[in-house]
């Protein structure tokens, strides 16, 4: 199962207020990546798995050559494919395998595979 989605908002710039709610730029890129993400589940005929350990190889194309930790946007990725690639993100191991830089088409790329 492959996925490509838009650069999420980093867990430093996305919470406002005192309860830490997300602001509307993160809650805009969590609606938009959530469709995508059941379009693109559908598409390629994933069926959610439910207590298996999967690996998430990620690779990160950012927009700039602007310093930016792709590990702060890790929550946000995996909250977003709950319910569609897997039932709990408990089961995901994250592995960032690159990243790199695309002006014309910023984006993260996600492979899973059993663990």
């Amino acid at each position: 199962m492959k996925l490509t989605l838009p650069i999420p908002p980093s867990v430093n710039h996305m919470y406002v207020g005192p309860k830490r709610a997300m602001d509307a730029k993160a809650r805009a890129w969590f609606t938009e990546a959530g469709l995508l993400t059941r379009k693109q589940c559908v598409d390629q005929g994933w069926g959610m798995t439910k207590e298996a350990w999967l690996y998430a190889d990620m690779k990160f194309y950012m927009p700039d050559l602007r310093r930016r930790d792709s590990h702060n946007t890790i929550k946000i990725l995996l909250d977003v494919m709950e319910g569609f690639v897997y039932e709990n993100d408990f089961y995901v191991m994250p592995r960032i395998q690159l990243v790199g830089h695309d002006k014309e088409n910023p984006r993260v790329e996600i492979e899973f595979s059993e663990a």
